[in-house]
This record gives C-alpha cells, sequence and structure tokens, in this order.
C-alpha cells in the first residue's frame, strides 16, 4: 500500500480534521492558562512589592525618619546589591540618595523597569523587574521593585510546555490516523479483490469475517456475503433456466417442425393436412403456455416489494376456490374437503395469493390417483395464519422437496403428465413476494403444503 493512497484515505483525512480540533483546543486552552498565570504571578509580585514598601515605610509613631530609611535600605542592598530585590531612594529634586535601581525618574505608581544587566538570581536574557514608586510625606521619592525574570521563566516553561504536548498529541493523532488508514485500506482491498474475483466469474468467492468484535466490518461483510449469497442463487438460476428452456422446448419444437416438413413433403389430403395443423397448434399453444409461466414467474420477482399489497379475506377467498374446484375433484374421482376458519385475513396481493392456491389444489389433483382424499385447511394460531393443502398421493421424495420449486424441475413420474415443471416455481415466487413461509412436509402417505402468514391484517398500518 502506497503512502499516497493512505493520506487520502477518509481515516487518515477524519484523524487529521481530529488533529487540527485537538491542536485548536490545545491553543486556546494553553492561552487561557498562560493568561491565568500571568495575572496571578503578577498579582502575587504586586503583593510582595506593596509589604515592602509598606514596611519600609512604616513607623510606630508615624513620623518618618529619612536617615533611618536610608539605613535601612544600604542594609538591605548590602547583601544583595543584584537583586532580586530593588530599592532607590531619591529626594524631593529627584537626586538619588540610594538603591540598586538604574536612575530613572519616575512616576509615582506599577512600572516595569528593563534591567541594563542579567541579575544574579535571572537566567533569562531580558531582564526587567516590577517596581512601585510612591511619594513619601517629606517630597522625597521611594522606588522598591522585585525582579520579574521568575514569572517570565515560567510563562515561558508553561507555554513550550503546552506546545510540547500539542505537537506531540498532533503527531500520535497523524499516526494513529495511518495506522487506521493502513488497517481500513486492508479491509477495503480484501473487498475490491473478492469482487474482482466474482467479476472474473469465481461466484463464490466471499469476504472473510476477521472475528466476532469487529463489528462494523463485520456487520458490513455479512450483510455483503448475504447479497452476494442472493446473487449467486438468482445466477445459478439464470443458467438452470436457460439450460432448462433449451433442454425442455427442444422436443415439442422438433416435433412440431417434424409434422410441418411431413405435410409439407407428403401427398397429404385435406384431412390430414387440417388434422396436422391441429396438432402443430396443440404444440404451439404448448410452447406458449410455457413462456406465459415463465413471465408470470419474473413479473413476480420483478414487482416492488408488498405494492399494491391490500386487506384480503382469505377465509372467503379459500372458500370459493373450494366451491369452484370441487366438482373437478368429483369429475376426477376424487374428494376435495375444506376446513377453514372464519374470518382470516391476511396482506397481500388477492390475484397471486388465488393463483398460488389455483396452482397447489390443481398440483394435488392432477398427481393423485382417484379416490384420493385432498384437503384444504386454514387456521390462526396467536399472531400466524397456517394454511395446508394435503393429499395422501405418491407425495415427493425428501431429496427432491427443494427441487421441485425450481423452474422445469420434474420428478421422473410426472414427465408423462402435461405440465412444464413451473406452477411449483410460480408458487415459490409468490410465497417469496408476501414473505409466506412454505414448505413441504411428509403426510405418510402424501404431501402436505404448510404456508405460514407472518403478515395478518393485524399487522396493516
Amino acid at each position: 500500500m502506497r503512502r499516497v493512497e493512505l493520506l487520502h484515505t477518509a481515516a487518515f483525512r477524519h484523524a487529521a480534521l481530529h488533529a487540527l480540533l485537538f491542536l485548536g483546543t490545545a491553543v486556546l486552552l494553553a492561552s487561557a492558562v498562560l493568561i491565568e498565570v500571568r495575572h496571578f504571578g503578577a498579582q502575587q509580585l504586586h503583593t510582595t512589592v506593596t509589604a515592602m514598601s509598606q514596611r519600609l515605610v512604616a513607623d510606630p509613631d508615624g513620623s518618618l525618619d529619612l536617615a533611618e530609611l536610608t539605613t535601612e535600605i544600604a542594609h538591605r542592598i548590602r547583601y544583595e546589591p543584584n537583586g532580586p530585590d530593588y530599592f532607590q531612594l531619591r529626594d524631593p529634586q529627584g537626586q538619588v540618595l540610594i538603591g540598586n535601581l538604574p536612575n530613572h525618574p519616575l512616576a509615582p505608581g506599577w512600572h516595569i523597569l528593563a534591567m541594563p544587566a542579567a541579575s544574579d538570581h535571572s537566567d533569562s536574557d531580558d531582564a526587567s523587574a516590577e517596581v512601585f514608586v510612591q511619594k513619601l510625606a517629606n517630597g522625597s521619592f521611594l522606588t522598591v521593585g522585585r525582579d520579574r525574570s521568575q514569572l517570565v521563566q515560567l510563562n515561558e516553561v508553561l507555554l513550550s510546555a503546552f506546545l510540547a504536548a500539542g505537537g506531540i498529541g498532533a503527531i500520535l493523532t497523524l499516526l494513529s490516523g495511518l495506522l487506521l488508514s493502513r488497517s481500513y485500506l486492508h479491509r477495503v482491498e480484501q473487498v475490491s479483490d473478492n469482487a474482482s474475483r466474482i467479476i472474473a466469474g469465481d461466484l463464490g468467492a466471499r469476504i472473510a469475517i476477521a472475528d466476532e468484535g469487529d463489528n462494523e466490518f463485520g456487520l458490513l461483510a455479512r450483510s455483503l456475503n448475504t447479497m452476494l449469497d442472493r446473487i449467486q442463487t438468482l445466477m445459478e438460476a439464470t443458467r438452470q433456466v436457460s439450460s432448462d428452456i433449451a433442454h425442455d422446448l427442444r422436443t415439442p419444437l422438433t416435433h412440431l417442425r417434424q409434422k410441418l416438413e411431413i405435410a409439407l413433403q407428403g401427398q397429404s389430403n385435406t384431412h390430414v393436412l387440417h388434422k396436422t395443423i391441429a396438432e402443430a397448434i396443440t404444440d404451439v399453444d404448448a410452447v406458449l403456455a410455457t413462456f406465459t409461466a415463465l413471465l408470470s414467474i419474473t413479473r413476480v420477482e420483478a414487482r416492488d416489494r408488498q405494492a399494491g399489497f391490500t386487506t384480503v379475506d382469505l377465509s372467503q377467498l379459500l372458500t370459493e376456490l373450494t366451491g369452484d374446484y370441487q366438482p373437478v375433484a368429483e369429475e376426477r374421482g376424487q374428494v376435495l374437503q375444506a376446513h377453514i376458519a372464519p374470518d382470516i385475513s391476511v396482506i397481500g396481493d388477492r390475484h397471486l395469493l388465488t393463483q398460488m392456491f389455483v396452482n397447489l389444489i390443481e398440483n394435488a389433483l392432477t398427481h393423485c390417483p382417484p379416490h384420493t382424499p385432498i384437503e384444504l385447511e386454514l387456521k390462526q394460531r396467536t399472531h400466524r395464519v397456517i394454511a395446508n393443502i394435503t393429499d395422501s398421493g405418491p407425495g415427493i421424495p425428501a431429496a427432491e422437496r427443494q427441487r421441485v420449486l425450481r423452474r422445469f424441475y420434474r420428478l421422473d413420474r410426472s414427465r408423462a403428465t402435461p405440465g412444464s415443471g413451473l406452477g411449483l416455481a410460480l408458487v415459490a415466487a409468490i410465497t417469496d413476494l408476501h414473505g409466506i413461509r412454505m414448505q413441504l412436509l411428509d403426510h405418510h402417505p402424501g404431501l402436505r403444503v404448510e404456508l405460514l402468514f407472518t403478515r395478518t391484517q393485524k399487522d396493516c398500518p
């Protein structure tokens, strides 16, 4: 993975943005702290200088002895001539009487006085002192000050610490962004590699799931794998349908061509030609019926989910179908019985649900021998509706029950009966559209088709 790719990932951009936000926050915090520290240090310095000044001029009897004040100042500067404490006493004319400060005539009040040379107690190149000038009762001026280098150094140390912490934090954030970018880019490349394999024709390729703790990419991988499973199923179904169409339609079309060739080459009379044409029309109708069934399945699979769904009175629908098919069953020597609970409604497309039950009933009538009972049942269990179509015919072997739901798939014993093998495929498409869980179960003997409806009238918005 190239560094250019890492720097252009969303993860690195987010990390860089977080680094900028961190630096901005650090600058604001450092500024606030430095201002507070500077303010606090200045207050402490003012308090110290004011206390020293008050002690010098304080006298129990309230008088001011200039000679004594001079002696006290001389005593203090004797031990520390270069600070950190500074003193200066000037007469009313501004002449310096004693002190260790440069001769800078200053007005009464607070001043910051630059020192020409660094004091012994300062490591700062820019030595300065905070001084307070007051006018005494006799007209003299007393200046008291203290070195500011410690306060300046504290500000410099704090500023350096904040800059170092901010820089280290920004670097660590960017490094974490690079690591995240590398991890994310690695995962994306895995998805891209699998996509390339699928494009190349390997429909079985799937995205690896690292571990259960990998929630975000694990969820994405599972979703994509589910999508790929669905795509693979659809592609295999498409290939299977194409193969089955070529196989199942080849025979009737070949027979049709042979009949037309015989009619064209022979010396047939009008009756024979009419018969041949009628048989050809029957073969064409069978082919058209197959394509019609295929189009029906395609329309069901392609339509929008739940588009046009309404509340369907399933009890009424099955009662009507029972009335329609009981005479058909009697003509075949079969018995169609119904046990339908009243007032059961579901959410769905009435036309498609009717087609689904028609296919299942006709499938039972077609493949069951005479005198075989066929039962249609509808019942409700809590919030679920269950419909069963049961017969006592030959049934479907367990190994074949999922295959018969594919298009054109027919059991060996059913190939002699009319049909295209699309009836149950259409039923499967309709159940999938409606969210109906369909199971083909053994009835001992016979087959039981169980339909579990998950959307009842109570689920209707």
